[in-house]
């Protein structure tokens, strides 16, 4: 079973958004079943996040999206957290169950209220400017 499940709730109806996320998804039920090897699973996700956001990021800018600004910020913020976690997994003697437990618990909730919330306020402007 998967840790966190993608569903049409999270669409924010544009294709190629749409399947950034999934992958988003698929990343995290990664990190979720690849306990023994925390360091990768959390570079593997900083590093598709990094991508994922500067495509956001890009229309934005493109478009004159509006709430660029406030946007960028959740994204940096997202960004630290998960940088902060790895630093963290390479100190030594890392309690390794914790740096996932709270992992897992940031993601989830992240994905969960940026999707659902911030990312679906940029789906009136993309599809004004025909990104769908």
């Amino acid at each position: 079973m998967a840790f966190i499940d993608w569903d049409e709730t999270y669409s924010v109806g544009v294709e190629m958004i749409n399947n950034q996320h999934k992958r988003l998804f698929a990343l995290i039920n990664d990190f979720h079943s690849a306990k023994s090897n925390l360091e990768q699973a959390i570079q593997d996700l900083l590093s598709y996040v990094d991508f994922h956001f500067k495509t956001e990021e890009k229309y934005f800018e493109e478009f004159g999206y509006e709430k660029t600004g406030e946007h960028k910020q959740q994204h940096h913020f997202y960004e630290k957290k998960i940088k902060d976690l790895y630093a963290q997994c390479l100190q030594e003697k890392v309690d390794e169950g914790k740096i996932s437990a709270e992992m897992e618990s940031f993601v989830k909730d992240w994905i969960s209220q940026h999707i659902h919330i911030s990312d679906k306020e940029y789906s009136k402007c993309f599809h004004e400017h025909g990104l769908k």
